[in-house]
């Protein structure tokens, strides 16, 4: 089953400030997940500044560009994991925490939900 696991960073970090020992870490643990079949797919995401919401109201599309003020938690990163349930999912997303506590970034939310149908290749 594919899990998809949000990464939200505090909300005043910056890219820049992403410590490089975090880096570091991450690139063997992102080439042993791709290898063996628990990481299908990873990346950051630009500041929310550069986004845009798309919002659907009274049957009209409404665009607001990024920043959105509004939001409290953004999303700065996703993972889509591959594990037979979610107490693996669970252990995968517990191991790419502990990267980032272990190596700078101790204040990380993942969020983790199965991902129900859609299209997975």
């Amino acid at each position: 089953m594919r899990y998809f696991m949000s990464i939200i960073p505090p909300a005043d970090l910056k890219p820049e400030q992403v410590p490089q020992p975090l880096m570091d870490a991450m690139g063997p643990w992102m080439e042993k997940s791709l290898a063996d079949g628990s990481l299908v797919s990873t990346a950051s995401l630009k500041p929310a500044g550069e986004g845009r919401r798309l919002n659907g109201q009274s049957g009209e599309i409404i665009l607001t560009d990024g920043p959105f003020a509004e939001a409290k938690e953004l999303i700065g990163g996703y993972a889509v994991l591959e594990a037979p349930d979610l107490a693996a999912a669970t252990e995968l997303a517990s191991q790419f925490l502990q990267l980032h506590i272990d190596n700078g970034m101790p204040s990380v939310v993942l969020e983790l939900r199965a991902i129900a149908g859609g299209v997975n290749y």
